[in-house]
């Protein structure tokens, strides 16, 4: 490694540190480097210090990309139910498969998760010595194991093999370059932080704490991890703790409802990247990314993210999602309507929150899950599970399929359940259906290979322990 890149590893370490130590709100944005470094051993001491720490932590679940655009990106415009503007090179290039280790996009969610893990360590190494209320340090602990889950299991999904970095990086004589531990491992980080976070996550909270991570969240992952691994016994249990009664979970009746910003903190909402209107700069702007270019929302729509026609053509049209979740531009287009907020005047006011998982989504887990281990019988615990979904978008309830009929009409209520909403490409990669289904829809450069996306050449550049590079891409 060159003197230039040691240098700029260092700065970005001291960066990292620096900022968890200083504890810097979950609204507020990152400045370039640290006005002051205050080193760990002056922070956590108080009360303050821990709630400061871990607000610190929750900050990069909402700085993905731009008002967390970058969620839709990887996981929406990278797949056939969306396509981006051409007006940004990284954006058109995953949109058509030709990205690589150089892209923006990918650089910026490894950085920014990474950060968020760093974060985390944090809390959760130094929050246990801190003298004050015992369930309050234990809940702040709890919160961080669920926060480093969150980033790894996103970024393990991403890019495959990981540093596996569990440990705060107390000062820059301990610094080290870490190789890439086997992606295997890295879901056992994930599924042992999740556990312990289930047991010391609240089952809800109030006041100014709503949104906080809770025990249904940690669940709800877990449940998404188990499927991911597909462990589908384990995957069905556990969304099967989370639609308990007691968790307070539940299917709006109205699919305006879902995303109503009355209801954000509602019985559907697990949890959500936060953001909130006013003159603070702490709200969104997802309303505009997703309008047509030029309306008038939010001050000006940027068009930046476009359902594809096949999308739209996709839903049957008695279906009510298709009717309240898309809307029709005066270019005769259709744009996603999910996001809406009618006080939004200017740019970046939107109270609107992206939902991170919601409730709609442990149902379909749960029903394809139970599928995995049940010979389907007309009106078993998955069909009642889906047939809920389709019956709140006024669909027919299913029934007379074989197992396999079954699996293919959840993953395709997945497909138009949670449209727009991050998930289509890792749906699509787990059930090894990426390529075929982008290869049938006119993709004409997808590989097998992109089932993971390549690790960003800058911080091989850094870390040259990070090689090798992801399969297919320039080594």
């Amino acid at each position: 490694m060159n003197e230039s890149f040691k240098k700029e590893a260092m700065k970005r370490i001291l960066y990292i540190i620096g900022m968890a130590a200083i504890g810097i709100s979950s609204c507020g944005k990152l400045e370039e480097s640290p006005q002051a470094f205050i080193s760990p051993e002056n922070f956590y001491k108080t009360r303050s210090d821990a709630i400061a720490a871990v607000t610190a932590a929750y900050a990069p679940v909402r700085n993905n990309g731009f008002v967390t655009r970058n969620y839709a990106i990887l996981g929406e415009v990278t797949t056939d139910n969306m396509f981006p503007l051409p007006n940004n090179n990284d954006r058109v290039q995953l949109d058509n498969y030709v990205h690589t280790p150089q892209n923006g996009i990918l650089r910026e969610t490894w950085t920014t998760f990474y950060q968020g893990i760093s974060y985390s360590n944090f809390v959760i190494d130094k929050v246990p010595n801190i003298d004050m209320d015992g369930t309050l340090r234990d809940r702040l602990v709890a919160e961080g194991k669920f926060l480093r889950a969150f980033y790894y299991y996103h970024l393990v999904r991403l890019f495959g093999d990981l540093p596996l970095i569990t440990t705060a990086l107390a000062s820059l004589d301990k610094l080290t370059y870490p190789k890439r531990s086997p992606a295997a491992d890295v879901y056992a980080q994930i599924i042992a932080d999740l556990k312990d976070a289930e047991v010391g996550l609240p089952v809800s909270y109030t006041g100014a704490d709503q949104g906080r991570a809770t025990r249904g969240a940690a669940k709800a992952f877990l449940a998404s991890v188990y499927l991911t691994q597909k462990q589908y016994q384990l995957a069905a249990d556990k969304a099967a703790e989370v639609m308990r009664p007691e968790y307070g979970y539940g299917l709006w009746a109205n699919l305006a409802d879902v995303f109503d910003i009355k209801n954000e903190f509602g019985k559907e909402a697990i949890f959500d990247a936060q953001f909130m209107s006013g003159p603070g700069g702490q709200g969104g702007n997802l309303i505009a990314f997703f309008a047509q270019e030029n309306n008038a929302v939010g001050g000006r729509g940027f068009g930046s993210f476009q359902p594809t026609q096949e999308l739209y053509d996709a839903f049957d049209p008695t279906d009510l999602r298709r009717t309240v979740w898309f809307t029709k531009g005066t270019d005769n287009k259709f744009y996603c309507n999910k996001w809406i907020d009618a006080d939004a005047k200017t740019e970046n006011q939107s109270d609107n929150n992206w939902p991170l998982i919601r409730y709609a989504e442990v149902v379909l887990t749960f029903a394809e899950a139970y599928n995995e281990v049940n010979v389907p019988v007309d009106g078993n615990l998955a069909y009642q599970a889906v047939n809920s979904i389709r019956g709140r978008a006024n669909l027919p309830a299913l029934s007379g399929l074989t197992q396999d009929q079954l699996r293919q009409a959840i993953l395709k209520e997945r497909r138009f359940e949670m449209a727009f909403e991050g998930q289509r490409w890792f749906d699509l990669v787990r059930t090894g259906t990426l390529v075929s289904t982008l290869l049938a829809k006119g993709t004409v450069n997808i590989k097998s290979f992109h089932v993971l996306f390549p690790v960003p050449q800058f911080e091989i550049d850094l870390n040259q322990n990070l090689k090798p590079q992801n399969t297919g891409y320039p080594q």
